[in-house]
């Protein structure tokens, strides 16, 4: 279990240091099928990475536009269109 989470976070590390390339793609899709192989909580960090409708992966500012408005952060996808908020302080 400790090596799964270990893994996941390498992965999700490496899909965010080059987000635009196809290597970056399957490195997330793997740290989340880990993820959900082991049943683990899913970090923050891997949440952002794929879109809540489409399940695709979409890292922010590559995939997603991102606005700050009325202290919520909205994100919206550029494959489908969906748009999800999430609280901000």
């Amino acid at each position: 279990m400790k090596a799964a989470a270990e893994s996941v976070k390498f992965l999700v590390n490496s899909a965010y240091r080059n987000p635009g390339s196809c290597l970056s793609q399957k490195q997330a899709d793997l740290a989340k099928r880990i993820a959900l192989k082991f049943r683990m909580k899913q970090s923050y960090d891997l949440k952002l990475l794929f879109c809540k409708k489409c399940k695709a992966y979409s890292p922010p500012l590559y995939s997603k536009t991102i606005r700050v408005r009325r202290g919520r952060l909205i994100f919206r996808c550029k494959n489908c269109g969906s748009v999800y908020r999430i609280p901000f302080k």
